[in-house]
Formats: C-alpha cells, sequence, structure tokens
C-alpha cells in the first residue's frame, strides 16, 4: 500500500493541473505534443513538477511568451529555430 504525504498529494494535483493547462493551450494553437509532467518534492520539501516536451511544444511556448511580453500578435509567424546563422 502506498502511502503519500500532504506534499506528494500536492505535488501529483499540481503536477496533473499544469499538464492539463499546458495541453489546452498547446491544443488551442494546433500542437497536438503532450507534454510529461513528473511530480517531485524538492529538496526544500516543496511541492514541485520537472516538464518534458519536444521541441515543437518548447517553441511554441516561446514565441507564446514573446507575444505576452511584446503584446504582438505578428509574433505567432516568427521564424525562432532553427537560428539563422
Amino acid at each position: 500500500m502506498c502511502h503519500l504525504t500532504d506534499r506528494d498529494r500536492q505535488a501529483l494535483r499540481l503536477a496533473a493541473e499544469l499538464r492539463r493547462r499546458m495541453q489546452e493551450w498547446l491544443g488551442r494553437r494546433g500542437i497536438a505534443a503532450s507534454p510529461v509532467i513528473s511530480p517531485f518534492i524538492d529538496r526544500a520539501g516543496d511541492a514541485s513538477v520537472l516538464i518534458r516536451m519536444n521541441a515543437h511544444a518548447a517553441l511554441a511556448m516561446i514565441v507564446g511568451f514573446e507575444e505576452r511580453r511584446q503584446g504582438d500578435a505578428g509574433m505567432r509567424d516568427a521564424r525562432i529555430w532553427p537560428p539563422e546563422e
């Protein structure tokens, strides 16, 4: 039988919610990637997550962050990968 601490349960809920929201966000942008969100308890004892995703999803998030930062919807079509030499 598995006994989870409150922190373990908190990390599991955090990971599940983050995964759900990331999938929704990526899906609204037409990206079928499924990020892997792994819950863990960090050295300080806090609920934490590790995120693993493919390059397509990561680049979509980078562009999304830039759109938010600049408020420029035109960034959606910006070419950021591969970097120009």
